[in-house]
């Protein structure tokens, strides 16, 4: 009788165990998207410019060239990143100061890049999927901003 309970909780630590490491190997492929592009590094970083700033309040603060950033390091295929921010959402997670700590995730980001096939990817963060571990209005306003941003991505990568 007394090896029951222990027996118990071994099995609790089992699964409990594996159920993390289930949840850390499959954490990457959900909070991260990649599309292939069926266009060109300069045409995709263009389309998703375009598509982006034609969304109602998204703004592209900042394109970044990862491969002139990093040229005194080392040769790297073209990657990059577009910042985009939709001031009307971000007011909504920033007029709460216990919200404030989302803004490690602000701007949002594009990233682009090449590999040495000369193919192009589109990658982001799953925006929505993030804000549902927060809950309230993290989740609510990233949950729209995440829609937007696929529409707009979607577009994007349109032939």
């Amino acid at each position: 009788m007394g090896r029951r309970p222990f027996g118990a909780i071994l099995w609790v630590l089992v699964g409990a165990a594996l159920t993390g490491a289930i949840t850390w190997l499959a954490m990457p492929a959900l909070m991260l998207v990649t599309e292939s592009s069926p266009h060109g590094y300069e045409a995709t970083i263009a389309r998703l410019e375009q598509s982006l700033t034609a969304r109602a309040d998204w703004k592209v603060l900042a394109v970044n060239d990862y491969q002139k950033a990093v040229a005194p390091f080392g040769a790297i295929e073209r990657a990059g990143s577009i910042n985009v921010c939709n001031p009307r959402y971000a007011s909504r997670i920033l007029g709460n100061p216990a919200d404030r700590s989302v803004t490690a995730f602000m701007p949002l980001a594009v990233g682009v890049y090449e590999d040495g096939n000369g193919d192009v990817y589109v990658t982001r963060l799953n925006v929505g999927l993030l804000g549902r571990m927060f809950g309230g209005t993290i989740s609510e306003v990233m949950g729209q901003a995440g829609a937007d941003l696929e529409r707009a991505v979607a577009s994007a990568l349109e032939k």
